[in-house]
């Protein structure tokens, strides 16, 4: 059952203009920068914001298609998981999970059953007799999951449901969360502003930038052509923008040499551990070369990423040998180069 979102919703000031499809027994994460109306769609989508024009509908069900069509949320079938998880402080884990059925309709033994294996299929079985204050952040996450399943939703929607966790619970709540999602039939959409839980979790990205769409496909689609500046930081690349011509791409005064003939506006995409640092111009067979000066050094892991800025600004990636040998540090001159065979150019 695929959900289908073409969507307006205004709060304020705030202009959202949504389309996405998101695949059945897929996951599809949804990232944006803060602001760019990632939990707006989420609330659209379960129900508690109503949208303004479109359509959002699972398969041939329409939820909501103003001004003839609004379906509540606690009839829409949709499981939730908050970014807070919002258990019930006054019930056990048991009885959080057993509260979805119970409104239902379930009785009262059906349901408690039903929570009961649902929390041993999530790993927190013996915590069911504890409220949320006596669970860990890892056990309250999975516990939120067993009450947004326990309805057998049509959809699932994780809005952020790891970033209340601390780094170690992170890794491996995020690799249980992954394993659960694969047995999950319906669509699931999760949204996140962290890059590791979408290559981790997802089938699918959605990238939203205010209020709008601005990239979608496969993961491999996604990282392998960024389209805004934005996704290029998000997957640590550089991104120019200019015109082609024969096997360059001019942009303002400087051109970018490519080994595939282009054409047309195109989105240049070079990969930070593409580009080599000199002290002097380099006497080597890479077609480009340039004179810059060095903007900022930081260390990421066993890496040094070098801010550089010139006739545009460039990102390279080297070892802090490199650095030393060099004698890199900030506000030096430096030469970079690329070659290239190592130059990704398609169009804008």
């Amino acid at each position: 059952m695929t959900l289908h979102v073409d969507a307006a919703v205004r709060l304020g000031d705030f202009d959202l203009r949504a389309e996405l499809v998101a695949p059945a027994g897929q996951v599809t994460a949804v990232l944006g920068p803060s602001g760019a109306g990632k939990t707006t769609l989420l609330r659209a989508i379960w129900g508690s914001v109503p949208i303004d024009a479109g359509t959002i509908r699972t398969g041939d069900r329409v939820l909501d298609s103003p001004p003839g069509t609004f379906v509540v949320p606690e009839e829409r079938r949709v499981g939730v998981v908050f970014q807070d998880y919002l258990l019930f402080p006054h019930l056990t884990a048991l009885e959080n999970v057993a509260f979805g059925p119970r409104a239902r309709g379930w009785s009262a033994r059906d349901a408690r059953a039903a929570a009961a294996a649902l929390l041993e299929r999530v790993g927190v079985g013996s915590q069911a007799g504890l409220k949320p204050r006596s669970l860990s952040g890892g056990q309250a996450q999975r516990v939120a999951l067993a009450r947004a399943l326990a309805t057998e939703p049509d959809l699932l929607l994780l809005d952020e449901p790891l970033a209340a966790l601390d780094v170690g619970t992170r890794v491996e709540v995020r690799r249980d969360l992954r394993r659960y999602l694969a047995d999950f039939a319906g669509p699931a959409i999760l949204v996140t502003h962290d890059p590791v839980d979408a290559l981790a979790l997802a089938d699918r990205v959605v990238i939203i930038e205010a209020g709008r769409v601005t990239q979608e496909g496969t993961l491999g689609d996604v990282t392998s052509r960024p389209r805004t500046p934005y996704v290029a930081e998000l997957l640590g690349v550089n991104l120019l923008v200019g015109s082609g011509v024969g096997h360059a791409v001019e942009l303002d005064g400087v051109s970018v040499a490519t080994a595939q003939p282009v054409e047309g506006p195109t989105l240049v995409l070079i990969r930070p551990s593409s580009v080599a640092l000199h002290l002097h111009q380099p006497d080597s067979s890479a077609r480009n070369q340039w004179s810059m000066s060095i903007g900022e050094l930081n260390l990421l892991g066993e890496r040094v990423r070098v801010r550089l800025v010139g006739p545009f600004e460039l990102v390279a990636e080297v070892t802090p040998d490199a650095v030393a040998a060099l004698g890199l540090v900030e506000g030096g001159s430096v030469w970079a180069s690329v070659k290239a065979t190592d130059v990704t150019a398609y169009r804008a």
